[in-house]
């Protein structure tokens, strides 16, 4: 399905890959396809997950990741202010919790896991999808790692962050 003309909702809950929306009326909570941006805040549910997504960047420590998250937070929430956007969704659900995946188009065509991967601001994790112009979840993961290693040799977002010292 396609959403045109949907509008970001201010949410405690938003982060850099997923947000709530409103859209003809109702509001839907959507969790971005291919991406994971770190958590926004440490808490003892996400503490391995930090660790994971601190490992990710090359061992990065939790409260540089914890910014990252909060960075992407911010990444996120000023496109979706800013630009118009349309979403792809099937309504597919995240896990057991009230978000679904979907994909975030900007005007210039690029999806917004691509500028989040630019951007340096997410690692390549979760789940994929074939693409609205058809082409399949590999192939565009495939461009997004070759975004990601574009980001790192620029050392921006995480590719930038100097690493503890141990």
């Amino acid at each position: 399905m396609t959403l045109v003309d949907s509008q970001l909702v201010e949410d405690a809950g938003n982060d850099g890959d997923s947000f709530k929306i409103a859209y003809e009326g109702s509001e839907h909570v959507l969790r971005l396809y291919f991406v994971d941006c770190a958590e926004k805040r440490l808490y003892p549910l996400v503490k391995n997950r930090l660790k994971d997504q601190a490992a990710y960047f090359g061992g990065l420590s939790i409260p540089q990741t914890v910014n990252l998250g909060l960075e992407a937070k911010v990444f996120t929430e000023q496109l979706l202010h800013e630009r118009r956007f349309t979403i792809q969704t099937r309504w597919e659900r995240v896990f057991d919790s009230a978000r679904s995946y979907a994909l975030v188009f900007f005007d210039d065509g690029e999806e917004l896991s691509e500028k989040l991967v630019r951007a340096g601001l997410c690692r390549i994790h979760t789940k994929g999808t074939w693409m609205p112009d058809g082409s399949r979840e590999f192939d565009f993961e495939d461009h997004l790692r070759e975004l990601e290693r574009e980001a790192k040799a620029a050392h921006r977002g995480a590719w930038g962050r100097p690493r503890p010292v141990e």
